[in-house]
């Protein structure tokens, strides 16, 4: 019977130590399995003596330990890489949705539906009522709110070019 190095650990510590991690040795295929992430589908090499022969039970307990932590670290980054994703669309979404104007009411609606006529027209296409209503609007807000919005609109536009040409 060899003799295990003094710096190993018995057999019954061993099969402690692996309960006590969520280690599974699998000795048909001489492998380790991490319990504690099985879907990831991760096998260990158990680390061997020199000749090959015989198992270093403490090293392979901490060469599973290490794997299991390189793998977490690795589970760490792509959700910090998807929170970062996601920070960058809660940063990106106001800016590039419409704000809702179905909800506006008064001189506000006035105003938005100003410049939104505005923008379409310097869009050289003219205001289009389905395009108004893809924009969030309302068609009662629409009836409402257009005689006033092409006034101010229109203000503001003649406003804008005596500024231009002083």
């Amino acid at each position: 019977m060899p003799r295990r190095n003094d710096d190993d650990i018995s057999k019954s510590d061993f099969a402690w130590q692996l309960r006590l991690h969520s280690v599974a040795f699998l000795p048909n295929i001489n492998r380790f399995i991490d319990l504690k992430h099985p879907k990831a589908g991760r096998q260990i090499l158990p680390v061997m003596d020199e000749t090959g022969r015989h198992l270093l039970r403490r090293a392979s307990i901490e060469s599973c330990l290490a794997a299991r932590a390189a793998y977490e670290a690795e589970l760490a980054e792509k959700e910090r890489a998807e929170q970062q994703k996601a920070a960058l669309a809660a940063q990106l979404a106001p800016s590039a949705l419409a704000p809702c104007r179905a909800d506006l009411d008064g001189p506000a609606a006035v105003n938005q539906l100003a410049d939104d006529f505005i923008v379409q027209t310097t869009h050289g296409e003219g205001v289009a009522f389905g395009q108004l209503i893809r924009l969030g609007w309302q068609a009662e807000q629409l009836k409402q709110h257009s005689p006033a919005a092409r006034i101010v609109a229109q203000r503001r536009q003649e406003k804008q070019m005596a500024e231009v040409h002083a």
